[in-house]
């Protein structure tokens, strides 16, 4: 299974993407990341399942509304 290594404190750190075929090589990468932001929090995860999904949206031609009575001619 690959792992990954995340940096819980930067949701936008790139790095949180990267697969590692080993634990060893996630655990490398948290002392490397570790080292440049010793105040960062880190995890390791075993990715067990992978999932994806697809979209289709299609357009088309809106329903015309009922016309609305004239209530001027009502009566």
């Amino acid at each position: 299974m690959p792992y990954v290594a995340i940096n819980l404190t930067n949701d936008y750190d790139p790095d949180n993407k990267t697969r590692f075929t080993t634990l060893e090589q996630a655990k490398e990468r948290i002392q490397a990341g570790l080292r440049q932001f010793p105040s960062h929090r880190f995890v390791t995860a075993e990715l067990l399942e992978e999932f994806t999904a697809e979209v289709v949206i299609t357009g088309s031609e809106p329903a015309k509304p009922d016309p609305v009575p004239d209530e001027s001619t009502e009566a």
